[in-house]
Parts: C-alpha cells; sequence; structure tokens
C-alpha cells in the first residue's frame, strides 16, 4: 500500500514515525520545505486531518501538526491552536503553537494571522506552569508591541 492511498487522518497518525515522515509529509501536504509549503494549497480535508491531530495522544504527532499549521494556518486553525498553547501536556508543544499563532514570516503570504492573541499572550505568560512557555508568550508579545 503506497501513501498515495491513505487518507489524510492515516497519515497524520503516521507522522511519529521518523523513517517515513518526510514522505508521509508531503503526501499530506503536497511540499516539505518551507520554500515548498509557501506554495501548497491545503485541502480541506488535510487541514481538518491536521487539526484534529493536534489532540493526538503521541506528543510527536501533535508537535508535528503545529509545526505543519505554522507554515499552512489560516484563522481556521486558531482555536486549536490556542487549546494547544494552553493545554498540551509538553511544554515544547506549548511553545510552538504560541510560535505558530503569532509569526507572520512562516506563513505563506507573510502576514500575521487575523487574530488579536495579545491577552492570550499575556494570560499564558503569568500562568502557565513551565517558564520556557512564559518566556515565549512574552516573547511573542513584544514582538506584537514593536510592530
Amino acid at each position: 500500500m503506497t501513501l498515495a492511498t491513505f487518507t489524510p487522518e492515516q497519515l497524520v497518525n503516521l507522522l511519529w514515525d521518523k523513517t517515513r515522515r518526510q514522505a508521509v509529509i508531503t503526501a499530506l501536504v503536497g511540499g516539505l520545505t518551507a520554500t515548498e509549503l509557501r506554495r501548497v494549497v491545503l485541502s480541506p480535508a488535510a487541514r481538518a486531518a491536521l487539526i484534529q491531530g493536534l489532540q493526538h495522544p503521541h506528543s510527536k504527532v501533535r508537535w508535528w501538526c503545529v509545526q505543519l499549521l505554522d507554515h499552512l494556518a489560516d484563522e481556521s486553525a486558531v482555536p486549536a491552536l490556542l487549546a494547544v498553547a494552553r493545554t498540551d501536556p509538553t511544554p515544547r508543544n506549548r511553545r510552538h503553537a504560541l510560535h505558530a499563532l503569532a509569526c507572520p514570516k512562516c506563513k505563506p503570504d507573510g502576514c500575521r494571522l487575523k487574530v488579536d492573541l495579545r491577552e492570550d499572550l499575556r494570560e499564558i505568560s503569568r500562568t502557565d506552569p513551565d517558564a520556557s512557555v512564559r518566556q515565549t508568550a512574552l516573547d511573542e508579545l513584544a514582538e506584537l508591541a514593536a510592530l
């Protein structure tokens, strides 16, 4: 069975496997590098699978879904990424979700998502149990203030 026959949900479930990850990402979204991802037109099914994958039981799968949504996100992913930023049990996933929400450089059009994150970032900077997540929230808040 080739990856081309897999559903987006099945592909997301394979993101934990580093031996197949590059092929899985390419089959799922149609590109791998940052340059390729800027040109990707994500299918609704792949977008839904990535958003659903943010709740996957395997931390590595959640992390890769955050990474891909960082480059492919639109406003439809904001609630799910905010949920990861607030509640994912892995601090690294929470930090990267904050980045995915706030970083314009990674987005295909180089623009921030059309959402005001300042209050969310302030709250996370005060309440997250992990110092590195709190610092990431402060860093992203400072970036927003610099605009």
